[in-house]
């Protein structure tokens, strides 16, 4: 079975990079993500602790297999769309976006602005961060105990909070105490 492609921005990227799975999530959900060059960019640091101090440990993307992660260049034909989007989200969204757009591929994003502009471009609606780790908890039939752990390394190595509207915050509700 051929595996699909879906391209990531860098917050998607950043929230998959600090579960450490991101491995057996492209396997598992049997996915090739992809990583526009200007969005692999902007992916920077997961907030971990050592030796009871808060350390700030960079992502290595290159590590990734190809099968697992692929960063892509903007082609020729993407660059005036990826202009024109740039005047209104940020590079790394404006990049994946355009590429999402001129060769049809799936998109995954958490940002508001982002999703909105894939909505009035007519793409298919992106999937989000929790829709991802949800698909692979289920298909993984990862314990609640692994799903909280995994849910925790999200939200403290990436520093994210899913948005109240998201379709699948009962479920991370659900499995991971709130810390506000």
């Amino acid at each position: 079975m051929p595996r699909r492609q879906l391209i990531l921005d860098a917050c998607v990227a950043i929230n998959l990079a600090a579960t450490d799975h991101l491995e057996g999530i492209a396997d598992t959900l049997q996915i090739t993500f992809l990583m526009v060059a200007q969005a692999a960019a902007e992916v920077g640091y997961l907030r971990d602790i050592a030796d009871g101090e808060q350390v700030l440990t960079a992502i290595d993307l290159t590590t990734a297999a190809s099968e697992t992660l692929a960063i892509v260049e903007l082609q020729p034909a993407e660059v005036a769309l990826y202009l024109e989007l740039a005047t209104l989200v940020d590079d790394g969204e404006a990049a994946t976006i355009a590429v999402a757009i001129r060769r049809s591929l799936e998109l995954a994003t958490d940002d508001r602005r982002a999703r909105r502009l894939c909505q009035e471009r007519r793409l298919a609606e992106p999937l989000r961060t929790i829709a991802l780790l949800h698909a692979y908890a289920h298909t993984a039939g990862l314990t609640d105990n692994q799903i909280r752990d995994v849910l925790a390394r999200v939200r403290d190595r990436a520093s994210f909070q899913p948005a109240r509207s998201d379709p699948d915050i009962k479920w991370w509700n659900d499995h991971i105490p709130d810390q506000s």
